[in-house]
């Protein structure tokens, strides 16, 4: 099978690797279900490695199984590597050896207790193994590990400290039983610093895209991808064989273990099949008339060959497609009547599933077994639940599969609308409120009608207002709360839309009928608005303390939207008053409730964007990166998911990857094309854009998106953003300067013209909080050249990236005035900071210019590196460790140690891995 779609999993093992190689402990945990790829991952990766690899295997025994069975294989292997004499020349002493027992040649084994020794020994010879060439040490299916050798692996993983050394061990990830000893060593495992994980998850829909190829359609890809759930090894099964049935070959296989089974186990399966996941020994005695124990007696060969796995709720299949295998073995007859039988006995014992799912798999089996007026009543319950349990995709499936029956009623329709939009199926609840807005006559219903198709609209990047007024319109002097309502989502929206006189005036106005109906859902929305507007005049004290009012309102009121929202106005509010650690917290907060709600794909990945960028600003980039590769996952409507684009697409340009910046920027647009005016959403879609073509060298493209900007009338009444797009300005001006010194007269023009427009939008902006302040010392600074307070303003505002960004500017201005030894500090601390952050293009930058100014020797002395160090230093770059430093400049381990410790404070660093990055980007090698 073609190897597809595990880059990150390569090169979060390639990180490893060259963690190892520096001289860090690291262990790398691969575990993830049967057939996802684990095996796979590791040849992959270690077959290019120079590095002696050793891999070793438990055996499927069991936690009784053979002693240190991975390990013998190991040794074994080094045995017949090396011979007996490589051997016992590096284990102490003269013998008798522990390992003895396990490899030929070493003389008899030591009589007594010898378990210490004998770990002592393995971790001997491993090091002395790594010392030669590298080694990295493969253990397979550690899910069948013996209880030795889980304490042999612990013991390994905490003590092995010889440099390039790196263990590799793959798992399952079904949780193992109560005694088995896996358990507790993944335990221990988990919680050593020098443990990664590695999860190769299931290939992704455009993976199995490339795996099939272009010979099938775009919606076979989707089925085979639901059917496999993307394990590669089922996918390429179903991939090789079309229809809606478990593919012949497939089949056979999962059904040769069922096929084994005496027949009681095999009919029990097959009830089992149909019945759902988990089912409980109950109902399975209910509908085979079994009692329990004549039913586990039939049931246990199956649990014992691994093809039903026994849990605490019941019974599960090992996997979805064996369970389909086992229902397709049915006749159609026998089918229903088993889904009647089930549906029939939890009418009279609902208990018999847990709680919470009697109604969902009613309308289930009575819907297979063909009874459509009991499958309606129960669907109509089932989904209650489900909007009850804030589960809205499930809530919509079954409020569609009503809406087939000819005598589906308008209240099924009009429920199938709020479901759409809560589940995020934007264009279909906009398909549904056109119908069920045709069969609404009723003002009330059809005014919250067009609220709920506006809100659908303007998450497919229309404004939306027009539904909003007519709603108004159809209740214009309706004093009870839904007037309020509508004019509470009128003045958020216009809120959003960068209207903020407009929007004022209605929060003010659904404030009063909220307070006149005693509504605290319409108050609570009505002062998020309001709030709003006190964090756009930099008043946030009002901000936060609206904010309040509304989270205790909309808690009251039970309006888990509102909530949400709340939270988002509190996160601005805390970024506008520059304390981006509460923002985070608070945001944090946020999402985490938005997620319990079924809302982190809606309004939740709104908070998860502003959560991302609080986490970037305060340099914690792998967190803020984790939060939008989660927050795009659930699949948010096309302007949800532009705003987490956008965030993600900054990242990326800061980190380096242009290309994938650069589609993140095309992608984020599409929401926008049809003239979507929302400035606080379009605003940072543009600011990429134009940050995208200058890191690609377009300076064309860049001023282009800039003068676009620039024609806004209102882009002065945007001082968050404006800022912003200031400081991208001046840089791109900064380029068109240098376009102009190579002679091109039309750049240095358009330069000229650029600054004056860029001087008047500054002079307009506002300056509401701390950040604004420091970016206007930053615009400030591009104008005098003087970065002293724009370094100082970054600085207090502890966010390590613009900092970093006006360090540089500051260095090379101090190198301009000739000052050359502030110039070296300045671009010292600034390369510290980038390599820090992962800042490719920053740190390179930093690189450049050092090696232009011809720094380095400047840079050691400020530094304060002595020549041993720098010879330290040097062979630390090469992976080298203390040992190994010490036999090259003939002092002792523990000396060339020393020298590494003092070495690493005076470059900032905190490893050896980023002592060495920084000392080849300051070029003080």
């Amino acid at each position: 099978m073609t190897f597809l779609a595990r880059d990150a999993e390569l090169a979060a093992l390639a990180e490893a690797h060259r963690a190892a190689a520096a001289g860090e402990p690291v262990t790398v945990l691969v575990g993830g279900e049967p057939g996802i790829g684990k095996t796979r991952l590791v040849t992959e990766f270690t077959a290019a490695l120079p590095d002696l690899v050793l891999t070793g295997g438990c055996l499927a025994l069991g936690a009784d199984g053979l002693p240190y069975a991975p390990f013998t294989a190991v040794l074994r292997r080094l045995l017949r590597l090396h011979g007996p004499q490589w051997l016992t020349a590096r284990l102490p002493g003269p013998g008798p050896y522990a390992l003895a027992g396990w490899l030929p040649g070493l003389g008899a084994a030591p009589e007594g207790e010898r378990r210490a020794r004998l770990f002592e020994e393995v971790l001997t010879l491993l090091e002395a193994a790594a010392a030669d060439r590298g080694l990295v040490l493969v253990l397979e299916d550690v899910h069948w590990v013996d209880a030795a050798s889980a304490e042999l692996l612990l013991f390994l993983v905490r003590n092995l400290a010889a440099p390039r050394t790196l263990l590799l061990v793959t798992h399952r990830d079904a949780e193992p039983a109560e005694d088995h000893p896996v358990r507790a060593l993944l335990a221990a495992l988990a919680r050593l610093p020098q443990v990664r994980r590695v999860d190769p998850g299931p290939l992704g829909r455009d993976d199995l895209a490339r795996l099939a190829g272009s010979a099938l359609s775009a919606a076979r890809v989707q089925e085979v991808h639901r059917r496999s759930g993307g394990n590669p090894l089922f996918a390429t099964a179903l991939l090789d064989s079309p229809g809606e049935r478990t593919p012949a070959p497939l089949r056979e296989l999962l059904l040769a273990g069922v096929r084994g089974l005496p027949e009681p186990a095999q009919a029990v399966l097959r009830v089992a099949a149909v019945l759902g996941e988990p089912v409980g020994p109950a109902l399975l005695a209910t509908v085979t008339g079994q009692p329990e124990p004549e039913l586990e007696a039939a049931l246990r060969p199956a649990v014992r060959r691994g093809l039903l796995l026994a849990g605490e709720e019941g019974y599960t299949f090992r996997h979805a497609l064996l369970r389909s295998a086992v229902a397709e073995e049915l006749l159609p007859g026998e089918r229903r009547r088993l889904h009647a039988a089930c549906a029939r006995a939890l009418t009279a014992d609902p208990a018999l599933v847990p709680p919470g799912q009697a109604a969902a798999a009613l309308a289930l089996h009575w819907h297979a077994a063909g009874d459509r007026e009991a499958a309606y009543r129960a669907a109509w319950t089932a989904a209650r639940a489900a909007r009850a349990g804030y589960a809205y995709r499930e809530e919509l499936r079954l409020l569609e599969r009503m809406l087939t029956e000819s005598s589906a009623e308008p209240e099924v329709l009009r429920a199938a609308v709020r479901a759409a939009l809560d589940a995020r199926a934007t264009v279909r609840g906009l398909e549904l409120a056109d119908a069920a807005l045709a069969v609404t006559p009723e003002p009330a219903e059809r005014a919250l009608l067009l609220e709920t198709r506006s809100l659908l609209k303007h998450r497919q990047g229309q404004d939306g207002l027009d539904d909003l007024r007519e709603a108004l319109a159809l209740l214009p002097g309706e004093p009870s709360g839904v007037r309020g309502r509508l004019l509470a989502t009128l003045a958020s929206r216009l809120a959003v839309l960068s209207r903020p006189g407009e929007a004022a005036e209605a929060a003010a106005q659904a404030l009063l009928l909220g307070e006149r109906a005693d509504d605290p859902a319409v108050r609570a929305l009505a002062l998020v608005t309001l709030a709003a507007g006190h964090a756009r005049a930099g008043e946030h004290a009002a901000a936060v303390a609206a904010c309040a009012e509304a989270e205790r309102l909309a808690a009251l009121a039970e309006d888990d939207d509102t909530l949400v929202l709340a939270a988002v106005m509190l996160t601005m509010a805390h970024k506008g008053a520059g304390d981006y650690p509460e923002a985070v917290r608070t945001a944090e907060r946020g999402l985490a409730l938005a997620t319990r709600r079924g809302l982190a794909g809606n309004r939740g990945a709104v908070l998860a964007s502003m959560l991302a960028d609080g986490l970037f600003r305060l340099g914690h980039w792998p967190q803020a990166r984790a939060v939008l590769v989660q927050a795009l996952a659930e699949e948010p409507p096309p302007l949800y998911r532009a705003v987490l684009l956008t965030t993600r697409g900054l990242l990326d340009l800061a980190e380096g990857d242009l290309a994938q910046a650069l589609a993140a920027a095309e992608a984020a647009a599409a929401p926008f094309a049809a003239g979507y005016p929302g400035r606080e959403f379009l605003l940072p879609q543009r600011e990429l854009t134009l940050l995208t073509a200058l890191a690609g060298g377009d300076w064309a493209t860049a001023d282009r998106v800039l003068g676009e900007l620039l024609a806004d009338p209102a882009l002065a009444e945007h001082p968050t953003q404006g800022w912003a797009l200031v400081l991208a300005g001046q840089e791109t001006n900064a380029m068109g300067a240098d376009l102009g010194a190579t002679g091109q007269s039309e750049a240095a023009e358009v330069v000229s013209r650029r600054a004056g427009q860029l001087g008047a939008l500054a002079a307009q902006l506002a300056v509401p909080g701390p950040v604004q302040q420091a970016e206007r010392a930053t615009a400030e600074a591009w104008e005098s050249g003087n970065w002293t307070a724009a370094v100082a303003a970054w600085r207090t505002l502890g966010q390590p990236y613009p900092l970093a960004r006006a360090l540089l500017r500051a260095g090379a201005a101090a190198l301009a005035a000739g000052d050359r030894t502030a110039g070296a500090d300045l671009l010292r601390e600034a390369a510290q900071a980038a390599e820090r952050l992962g800042a490719r293009p920053l740190a390179d930058r930093i690189a450049e210019l050092t090696a232009r100014e011809r720094l380095t020797g400047a840079a050691v002395d400020r530094i304060g590196l002595t020549p041993r160090e720098l010879e330290v230093l040097r062979l630390v770059a090469e992976g080298r460790s203390n040992r190994e430093i010490g036999e090259r400049l003939f002092i002792s381990a523990k000396t060339a140690g020393v020298h590494v410790s003092n070495l690493l404070p005076k470059l900032g660093a905190t490893s050896r891995t980023e002592a060495a990055a920084l000392a080849h980007r300051l070029q003080l090698l």
